[in-house]
């Protein structure tokens, strides 16, 4: 599959997705959410949906050119979860380093120099001082 076919699919499932949204809002808001006084005015609903099938469209056509996507339910899924995919992609953080050993633990772990050894315990070699 192409990089701008993937991109389409994409468009197609970001729409999909979309188009859910708009439905449960009319059905919550009891008609169109922008003509309610407590919700978003119509220009940012529409900016917000152009940023929304923009962001479908770049990711499945990313996704394609990387060799992630082998068909079209696979770029329309990318569509549809592409706002999700991105907030996971953001709240990755960097592999948990191992504690640096500070003077206090460091100490804590190591043998009194005078303290024979389990080995050596073992074996009878003592020091005899």
């Amino acid at each position: 599959m192409s990089t701008w076919q993937a991109g389409l699919w994409g468009l197609l499932g970001s729409g999909l997705i979309e188009g859910w949204d708009l439905y449960t809002a009319i059905h919550a808001a009891s008609g169109f959410p922008w003509k309610r006084r407590d919700r978003l005015d119509l220009p940012p609903y529409l900016a917000a949906v152009a940023i929304r099938l923009a962001v479908g469209t770049a990711l499945a056509a990313v996704y394609a050119a990387s060799g992630q996507i082998a068909g079209a339910i696979g770029a329309v899924t990318v569509g549809i979860a592409a706002p999700k995919i991105l907030e996971q992609l953001a709240r990755r953080t960097p592999a948990a380093q191992p504690p640096r050993a500070t003077p206090e633990h460091s100490a804590a772990h190591e043998p009194e120099p005078d303290a024979p050894t389990k080995a050596a315990s073992e074996e009878g070699a003592f020091d005899a001082r």
